[in-house]
C-alpha cells in the first residue's frame, strides 16, 4: 500500500534506537517519495523489511510493519520524529533523526598492514576454497607457526562476519601483529569459493579445513601448522586433531556434547531468560526432541503450547536436512578423547548457544592429560568472546566489541608458548 505524500514529507532515511531492557537496538526507516517505505534492524541483521506507510505528512508519520506485527507513530518536528514503537503488547518511546545509523567495529584491521596478506586457492575436492594468508613481517631468521582459522555453522566468509562484526579479520591482525600466521577462507559455496552445499554436513567441513591445513603445509615455511575453530568449527578442530594431521587445537566456543543436547540447551536457556513459565519450557523442549529425534509430537504433546512455538516446532521438522540430521546424532566426545596434540579450549560463561559449564564439563572428561592443555572459562563473554550483558544473540550487533581483548592475548600467548 503507498499513500500520497506532500511536497515537505518526511522522505529518506530516519534512524533511531529502542531501549528493550538491557539492549538498545537500533531502527532505521527508509520513506521514499514514491510512498513506500523499508525497516532496518542492523543489530538483529534484518534489513529492507517491508514497511507500510499509513500516513506521511509535513507533521506526522505512521508506519506498520505487519509481518512483525509492530507500528510507529510520530509527530515530525525539525530535526526529529518523536513517538512509539509497539510491537504486540509491548510499547517503546522512540526518537527518529535525519539519516542512517552509523555502527562503530574499533577492531576491525585497517590497511596499511605490517604484514603481508595474500589471496590464494585451496583444493578441496569439488570445492575450490577462496583463502587468505596472512604472514607476519618477513624475519628470515624464525619459521612462524601457522593457524588455519575455521569458522562456525552457516555459510560465512573468510571474516566469519556477523552483524558488521569481522571476527576473524580481528584475529589474524592480531596473529600477524605478534608473529603467527594465519588462513582463513570462505565457506564453500559461499562468497568467491566454489562447491555445493547441498548435503553438507560437519564432516563435509571437517574435509575442507583439512584441505585448508594440507595446503599450508605444502607451502613447506611454517614451523607448525595448527587449527583453531568457532563453534562448530572447535568441532571440527577437534576432529582433525583426532586424526593427527595437526599440530596443536584450539576450540573457541565448541561443542563438546551431543548436538541433540546442545540444542535442547539453547532452547531452554533462551526460553528462561525469556521469562516463560517453567511448565511451557519444558513441554516445549520435550516435544522439540521429539522431532530432533525424527519424530512428530503428539496433539498432547503440543496442546497449551503458544501458538508460535507451536509453528516453531512444524519449522524445525521441516529443516531436519543432512546437516542438521549429522549434528543432533554426532557426539564429539570420540574425537575429543583421540587428541594427542596440544589443547586450549574456551568458552563465555555467558554463552546461550553452546553452555560453558556442560561443554568445557565434557572436555575435561574426555581430553587426555597433556602438558599444554588448557580449558578455561571467560566470565562475561558470550558465544563471540565478547563482554555482554546477556548472552542473547540479540545483543551481538549492539556491543561495539568483536572479540575481548584478553582472549586475542590469551590465543597469541599460548600458540607462542608451544614453540
Amino acid at each position: 500500500m503507498t499513500v500520497a505524500m506532500a511536497n515537505d514529507a518526511p522522505c529518506g532515511p530516519w534512524h533511531g534506537r529502542l531501549s528493550v531492557g538491557l539492549q538498545r537496538l537500533r531502527v532505521v526507516f527508509d520513506i521514499s517519495i514514491d510512498g513506500t517505505c523499508t525497516f532496518d534492524s542492523p543489530d538483529q541483521g534484518a534489513t529492507g523489511l517491508p514497511a507500510e506507510l499509513r500516513l506521511c505528512t509535513s507533521d506526522s508519520l505512521v508506519v506498520e510493519m505487519p509481518g512483525l506485527n509492530a507500528r510507529f507513530a510520530g509527530k515530525v518536528g525539525q530535526s526529529a520524529i518523536v513517538g512509539r514503537f509497539t510491537q504486540g503488547a509491548y510499547t517503546f518511546p522512540l526518537t527518529l533523526k535525519p539519516g542512517t545509523s552509523s555502527v562503530r567495529r574499533p577492531q576491525t584491521p585497517k590497511a596499511p598492514f605490517p604484514y603481508s596478506v595474500e589471496d590464494v586457492a585451496i583444493n578441496a575436492g569439488d570445492a575450490v576454497l577462496s583463502a587468505t594468508l596472512t604472514r607476519p613481517a618477513a624475519d628470515s631468521s624464525a619459521r612462524v607457526p601457522l593457524v588455519v582459522l575455521v569458522s562456525g555453522s552457516g555459510l560465512q566468509n573468510r571474516d566469519e562476519e556477523i552483524l558488521s562484526h569481522r571476527p576473524f579479520a580481528v584475529m589474524a591482525d592480531w596473529l600477524a601483529r605478534n608473529g603467527i600466521a594465519s588462513l582463513r577462507y570462505d565457506d564453500r559455496g559461499f562468497a568467491r569459493s566454489t562447491g555445493s552445499n547441498d548435503s553438507a554436513t560437519t564432516l563435509t567441513y571437517a574435509a575442507d579445513a583439512a584441505a585448508a591445513v594440507g595446503y599450508a603445509r605444502s607451502i613447506g615455511e611454517f614451523a607448525s601448522v595448527g587449527v583453531l575453530g568457532h563453534s562448530e568449527g572447535g568441532t571440527i578442530a577437534f576432529m582433525l586433531g583426532a586424526r593427527g594431521c595437526v599440530d596443536f587445537v584450539i576450540s573457541m566456543a565448541g561443542p563438546a556434547i551431543c548436538g541433540r543436547d546442545i540444542l535442547l540447551a539453547q532452547n531452554r536457556a533462551i526460553m528462561i531468560a525469556s521469562g516463560m513459565p517453567d511448565s511451557v519450557v519444558a513441554k516445549y523442549c520435550d516435544a522439540l526432541g521429539v522431532v530432533l529425534d525424527g519424530g512428530c509430537p503428539s496433539a498432547a504433546d503440543t496442546e497449551s503450547l503458544p501458538v508460535r512455538l507451536s509453528d516453531n516446532l512444524v519449522r524445525v521438522a521441516g529443516s531436519m536436512n543432512p546437516w542438521i540430521k549429522h549434528f543432533v546424532s554426532y557426539s564429539p566426545s570420540g574425537d575429543i578423547s583421540a587428541v594427542r596434540c596440544p589443547v586450549f579450549a574456551f568458552n563465555g560463561s555467558l554463552d546461550v548457544q553452546v553452555d560453558a559449564a556442560a561443554n568445557l564439563g565434557a572436555i575435561r572428561r574426555h581430553l587426555p592429560a597433556g602438558e599444554h592443555n588448557v580449558v578455561r572459562c571467560y566470565e562475561g563473554l558470550n558465544h563471540l568472546m565478547q563482554h555482554c550483558s546477556t548472552g542473547f544473540p540479540s545483543e551481538y550487533g549492539t556491543i561495539e566489541e568483536t572479540i575481548a581483548p584478553e582472549v586475542l592475548a590469551d590465543i597469541a600467548a599460548w600458540i607462542s608458548s608451544l614453540q
